[in-house]
């Protein structure tokens, strides 16, 4: 069938267009920054028309003869969001019904019992929007969505890796019932053919319910993290204390503060599925639905190298890719510099690959020998192991303190650390000819995946010395040629 997707290029939206093309669908997608497309995968196998939810010429070009609409988006980082997605959701209800559009597929937040926070009392409008229009809408109600780029993780990422120590305000107790980005997708999907007379909302979740303070100490145990601990409070909580903690993880996590605001808002309700109704019309996903601790699994899956240059495969939708927000997949810390070379890209190479070892590591005298002696002591491996002699290296090398990760004779050498470390580092050293035929260039990066906050901590140290440390190791190496 054809879809038209709105929020085709946010998180949910690029893994849903690469699970609708796979599966034979025509996708549409109404893009409001066209240079965003270029690190989706799949930007040259839609119909993209350009626009926003404020264009209604753009909205009839998008669902004109399309059967479905799915319906993403929403404007949480604005201040007036729930006007914005008001108004929006009426101008596509009203153009999707023009169009004969046969389905609305809309995916919101879950609806608490009690009072509700200016977010999901926004989602459940925009859901009543769809559902009291003409066209049959399926809408989806979901609370955590568990994935690598999703800002609901995130959040519970950052917090469990950078505050130890956790203020016990009463909203760590609440529960809820967090779903793996994989299982929402099986349900947009499975939503798409439904029949005419489905017009209704389905709360969905994943198998278990758990409090926020648990979903904490699940991923730090299943990180490898040491756990955090629950303070109380000497005094209640204040009524602002969502802004001001919206200050706080602004200040401490890649997030901004105008999108977690609400966000943490809307954990002052306990967010559980009253009815598990899609399991009976959708289906639930092929092996059961996914628990919290596999879908962590699969959101730590990818070694976090800040190496997002591939769109998220479309098997795997729990690993960060280009197109998700900075930060997601955790924090990496990255250096890089380009350092010209009188010699030829075959005589750069040659220094390149004979790294480490008698040769060394061209770094300011003493600088790696004091890391060595420090990674022995902490019982690693040092930083002088050798390497191997007479010909040249290959994946899986040991060159002193570093592993040979990957290696493209003549071109590129990645080198990932061995050394004992909060966090995981990568070493890459690339060589391309001059344009002009005369010298080439020598391509340096670090990147540093912190773990935890002393890896936070690591990071920034590592940011900061690299144009002495690594700076320095690149104009020797290119004097050296």
């Amino acid at each position: 069938m054809r879809c038209a997707v709105i929020g085709g290029t946010g998180y949910v939206g690029v893994r849903l267009v690469s699970r609708l093309l796979h599966g034979g669908h025509e996708v549409a997608a109404l893009v409001r920054s066209p240079h965003k497309l270029a690190a989706t995968g799949w930007a040259d196998r839609v119909d993209v028309v350009p626009g926003d939810l404020a264009d209604p010429s753009a909205i009839a070009a998008l669902v004109a003869g399309a059967d479905v609409v799915v319906y993403l988006a929403h404007a949480l980082d604005q201040p007036d969001f729930p006007e914005r997605d008001r108004d929006a959701a009426r101008a596509v209800d009203a153009a999707a019904a023009d169009a004969g559009v046969r389905r609305v597929v809309y995916l919101g937040g879950l609806r608490p019992s009690g009072p509700s926070s200016r977010h999901l009392t926004s989602r459940a409008e925009v859901a009543d929007v769809f559902l009291a229009g003409p066209v049959p809408t399926a809408a989806l109600e979901a609370s955590i969505v568990v994935g690598s780029g999703s800002a609901s993780f995130e959040m519970i990422r950052y917090l469990a890796e950078r505050v130890p120590v956790l203020p016990a305000v009463p909203w760590l107790a609440h529960r809820t019932q967090p779903i793996a980005i994989a299982d929402v997708l099986h349900y947009l999907v499975g939503a798409l053919d439904l029949p005419p007379e489905v017009n209704r909302r389905f709360d969905v979740g994943g198998p278990d319910v758990l409090s926020y303070l648990e979903l904490i100490r699940r991923y730090l145990r299943l990180a490898g993290l040491p756990q955090s601990a629950a303070v109380p409070l000497p005094v209640p909580v204040p009524p602002g204390a969502p802004a001001l903690a919206g200050w706080v993880v602004e200040a401490l996590t890649p997030l901004s503060r105008q999108l977690v605001t609400p966000l943490i808002e809307s954990l002052s309700q306990e967010l559980v599925c009253a009815e598990e109704d899609v399991l009976a019309v959708v289906g639930p996903p092929p092996g059961g639905r996914t628990t919290y601790d596999a879908a962590v699994r699969a959101a730590l899956g990818r070694p976090r190298d800040g190496d997002l240059a591939g769109p998220v495969p479309v098997d795997d939708p729990a690993l960060a890719g280009p197109t998700d927000p900075e930060g997601s997949g955790g924090a990496v810390y990255r250096w890089s510099t380009t350092e010209p070379c009188a010699a030829d890209a075959d005589a750069l190479w040659a220094v390149v690959d004979g790294i480490g070892g008698d040769a060394g590591w061209y770094v300011p005298l003493g600088a790696w020998t004091v890391r060595g002696w420090t990674d022995q002591l902490l019982g690693g491996v040092g930083g002088y192991r050798g390497r191997p002699h007479g010909r040249p290296l290959r994946t899986g090398d040991v060159v002193d303190g570093w592993c040979v990760a990957a290696v493209e004779p003549g071109s590129s050498l990645l080198l990932r650390s061995e050394l004992r470390q909060p966090g995981r580092m990568w070493l890459e050293l690339a060589v391309d000819p001059d344009v002009s035929g005369r010298g080439s260039h020598l391509r340096l990066a670090v990147r540093f995946a912190a773990s935890g906050l002393p890896g936070v901590l690591y990071g920034r140290a590592v940011q900061a010395g690299a144009p002495a440390i690594f700076g320095a190791m690149a104009r020797g190496i290119t004097a050296r040629a």
